[in-house]
């Protein structure tokens, strides 16, 4: 009776406290990968196969413990199938190297362990950078761009580059790649510059900078101006003067090409002084453009603002004292100096007559109530009218 209590008492023990399932001594430990190199928060999975001593599967079931000395493993505890258990690295945003270790009892790791994996700008082999553009003028910017890669070429995310420059200034020192594994500043310089972009080595291999060169091209000053005796009234010719400067450049201009502002403009000029000319049909404000372009493809801008005036005229009657039934009609144009080619006088009587002069006299035939038009037109084929209405007693 007392050996029967003891056997149940063992066998509670065994039922209910049962240890996990561990490898035997003697066991030997593998761990493999899917890919050695991943993203800063990327994944990758992780292999333990477990081999006893004879070269057979563990037991199913034998418990395998991972740990990693950078990131997380999910899940940290795995039991065998067929002597293999399975985890997953995750990544948490830090680079560096990932040292990823497998235990189970007695069991020792191979040559394989710990597993490394290099883990964002630890990753890093190539820095490529390039500006856009790669020629400015003096006081100009660019965008400069440093694409890091791994060895087989992917795009890293969240890698931190430094930028630097011999010359002029960066936007931003610092800057993280983004899901295309580019990482951006903007370089504003007066002369050239060289700027190289920096990958820290994050417990990887040192990773040779990359550099670019943004050159600095003085282009020649050009101006524009409105050519003295020009009228600025609809219809009417305009002289634009166009003078270019070499200065102390070191690129000359091919061609410039004036805009005028209302949707027309020259063909290339060639690359000097010149002057231009154009008819502004409507009265408004222009913003006149004269463009320089090098051979290269550099520009370089100068604008004026002008007014364009309508034409407007005034006419003024008066009438004789000694000859009751005669008038003088004077007609005066604004802006004053445009130039007219006609003036037609309507006499509201039922005649009219054309002149080139400014003034004319009527005689009416009976006394009374008329109302006078004249119409000028100017050279440019404008025209402007204007009416008055007056008693001949």
């Amino acid at each position: 009776m007392v050996w029967a209590v003891f056997a149940f008492t063992i066998f509670g023990i065994s039922s209910c406290d049962k240890l996990p399932l561990l490898a035997p001594s003697q066991s030997t430990i593998t761990l493999t990968t899917t890919n050695t190199v991943v993203q800063s928060n990327g994944t990758a999975q992780v292999t333990a196969t477990i081999l006893e001593q004879a070269g057979t599967p563990v037991q199913n079931g034998t418990t395998v413990t991972f740990t990693t000395t950078l990131g997380t493993v999910s899940p940290t505890q795995v039991r065998t199938t067929n002597g293999v258990a399975t985890t997953e690295f995750i990544g948490n945003g830090q680079s560096g190297v990932a040292e990823i270790r497998a235990t189970s009892g007695a069991a020792k790791p191979d040559t394989t362990s710990p597993l490394k994996l290099t883990v964002g700008g630890a990753a890093a082999a190539h820095v490529l950078v390039g500006a856009n553009p790669n020629r400015i003028s003096a006081g100009g910017s660019s965008a400069i761009t440093a694409v890091v890669t791994d060895t087989n070429g992917n795009p890293l995310v969240g890698v931190t580059v430094a930028f630097t420059t011999d010359a002029g200034t960066v936007s931003n020192t610092v800057a993280t790649t983004n899901a295309s594994g580019q990482a951006t500043t903007t370089l504003t310089t007066t002369k050239d510059a060289t700027v190289t972009a920096t990958v820290g080595a994050s417990g990887g291999t040192a990773v040779p900078p990359g550099t670019v060169k943004v050159t600095v091209t003085t282009l020649p000053d050009i101006t524009i101006a409105v050519a003295t005796g020009s009228s600025l009234v609809a219809g009417q010719i305009v002289t634009f003067t166009v003078t270019v400067t070499p200065g102390s450049a070191t690129d000359s201009f091919q061609n410039v090409v004036v805009n005028f502002g209302d949707g027309s403009s020259t063909p290339p000029l060639g690359g000097g002084t010149t002057s231009v000319s154009h008819a502004f049909n409507s009265p408004g404000t222009y913003t006149v453009t004269a463009t320089g372009t090098t051979l290269s493809g550099d520009t370089k801008l100068a604008s004026i603002v002008i007014v364009i005036q309508p034409v407007l005229v005034n006419l003024s009657v008066s009438k004789s004292s000694t000859s009751p039934l005669t008038a003088t009609f004077t007609a005066t144009v604004n802006p004053s100096g445009t130039p007219i080619v006609n003036y037609h006088w309507n006499f509201g009587d039922g005649s009219s007559v054309d002149t080139s002069n400014n003034t004319t006299s009527h005689t009416y035939g009976a006394p009374g109530t008329y109302t006078a038009t004249v119409t000028v037109t100017t050279s440019g084929g404008q025209t402007a009218s204007s009416s008055t209405t007056f008693t001949i007693p």
